[in-house]
């Protein structure tokens, strides 16, 4: 793979990483005011059923982070023993 491409890779998943791990931080944020208006007179803002699915999309935006990561990290050639993967 020749140099040009393998940086257009890496800014591609960088691009990409970032703007996961932004609308990631958004939804985390959307569930935690949810959370806090719990044992208000109003209510909470999401029902259960919105709720769990901002759950599920935060799971797969987590997954997708972790898999692009480590796309990452191995485009970049990291040196051993600087990243282990869990």
């Amino acid at each position: 793979m020749s140099d040009v491409h393998e940086e257009r890779r890496i800014r591609q998943l960088v691009r990409r990483l970032e703007d996961r791990l932004y609308t990631t931080q958004v939804l985390a944020e959307l569930l935690l005011k949810n959370a806090d208006r719990r044992p208000s007179d109003l209510g909470p803002y999401l029902n259960d059923h919105q709720e769990g699915a901002l759950m599920d999309a935060m799971i797969h935006l987590s997954r997708s982070n972790h898999d692009d990561f480590l796309k990452l990290v191995d485009l970049a050639r990291l040196p051993s023993g600087l990243y282990e993967q869990h």
